[in-house]
């Protein structure tokens, strides 16, 4: 392996652990000894590549970002009839955001230091939320959504039924279900949908 390959893999794994920590205890509350700790390394590579905690929350943040967008794009190209595209991409929104935790973005809105990174994740969201969008309008050209449905309705019911699974996931409402019966619980909310929408 080369030096350079081996050094990104580093960077890669500073990165992730990141990720791991701020979603446990927010950004406030996590110092870069915890991360350094965690790694059993010292904080002269987070400095050496990141400069400082924020430097490291806004390359945990891109990565968050990228791994979003990637997702997405991946359930988009897959062209399915909108309702299974619904499920996938409810599924894959809940799955990811309990993975990477509750606290990951705790104090966005609050610490000035932050902003920045507010910013980029509100326009990550309005990315994704207007990808939903243009899927709706591309499944009422395909014919599957009547026409007289307000595409932005159907999109905000997607967010409902996402937003719903999530608490659940989050308050441990749903412990001990597989993934197949998660999905089957999301089917049954998106039957009434389907029945308000679809031809």
């Amino acid at each position: 392996m080369s030096t350079q390959s081996n050094e990104s893999n580093k960077v890669m794994d500073l990165i992730k652990k990141a990720v791991e920590i701020f979603s446990i205890k927010g950004y406030e509350a996590t110092s870069l000894s915890d991360i350094a700790g965690a790694l059993g390394i010292s904080r002269g590579p987070i400095y050496y590549h990141f400069k400082d905690k924020y430097g490291l929350y806004k390359a945990a943040f891109e990565y968050f970002d990228n791994d979003v967008r990637e997702s997405h794009a991946k359930i988009v190209a897959q062209d399915k009839h909108i309702i299974n595209f619904m499920e996938d991409v409810i599924y894959d929104c809940a799955e990811r955001n309990t993975r990477f935790g509750p606290n990951l973005f705790f104090g966005i809105d609050t610490i000035e230091e932050l902003y920045p990174v507010k910013e980029m994740y509100d326009k990550l969201n309005k990315d994704i939320y207007q990808e939903k969008l243009d899927y709706v309008y591309r499944s009422m050209e395909k014919g599957e959504v009547r026409r007289s449905i307000d595409p932005k309705q159907i999109a905000d019911l997607i967010y409902l039924i996402y937003l719903g699974l999530l608490n659940s996931l989050q308050t441990n409402m749903l412990v001990g279900y597989s993934e197949n019966e998660i999905r089957n619980l999301i089917r049954v909310l998106l039957s009434g949908i389907e029945r308000y929408c679809c031809d």
